[in-house]
């Protein structure tokens, strides 16, 4: 069977990646994730934009592997897009969001996620999608914890007023995949050329 193995050890992003790929372009892959494997990948503090940090990611893990068994190694960072200007911390703005003290009611933000694509041969390839959501106030207090996505119990869809976190397989993967689409055509492309 064929591997992917995500440089993430957020659980949360790890399972909504892995079904996302899994849906359409990527169907026929194991996944894993970096608490997954034996390797022992220390990580690094990455620097620049989301493709610069999702690089980094990506790579780091990439040169540190003792054996790649992977088709594909992920680096995947994300930001957000809100009130105009792209945030590439999130990790700053999470407790204002969540304590509904940033946006207001049925605004506008997106998750603006970066991939990086590494092949056994090192060949890689970089692609950003943009998740448009609106933000929906927090209704009880839940403990925010490490390696977890906080930001799906206050962003719903566009058409919706469920939370992400509130939503089932089938309807995320569905919302993502048709702002991701593409993007994942056009790696899937670059890979096969």
């Amino acid at each position: 069977m064929k591997k992917i193995l995500l440089a993430t050890r957020n659980k949360d992003k790890f399972r909504i990646i892995s079904k996302l790929l899994k849906t359409d372009n990527f169907k026929d892959y194991d996944y894993l994730c970096l608490d997954d494997i034996n390797d022992e990948i220390i990580d690094k503090k990455e620097e620049g934009d989301v493709i610069n940090r999702s690089y980094q990611k990506a790579l780091n893990v990439y040169s540190n592997l003792k054996n790649n068994s992977y088709d594909f190694i992920i680096g995947i960072d994300d930001g957000i897009m809100m009130k105009g200007k792209m945030i590439e911390n999130i990790k700053n703005y999470i407790k204002s969001i969540i304590d509904n003290e940033y946006l207001e009611e049925n605004e506008k933000i997106f998750i603006v996620r970066a991939y990086t694509f590494f092949d056994k041969n090192g060949k890689y390839k970089s692609i950003v999608t943009e998740i448009p959501f609106k933000y929906i106030p927090l209704k009880e207090k839940f403990e925010i914890k490490e390696n977890s996505y906080p930001l799906s119990r206050v962003m719903a869809p566009l058409n919706g007023n469920k939370a992400v976190f509130a939503l089932n397989e089938d309807e995320t993967n569905q919302y993502y995949l048709n702002y991701s689409k593409s993007a994942f055509d056009e790696v899937e492309n670059y890979f096969n050329d």
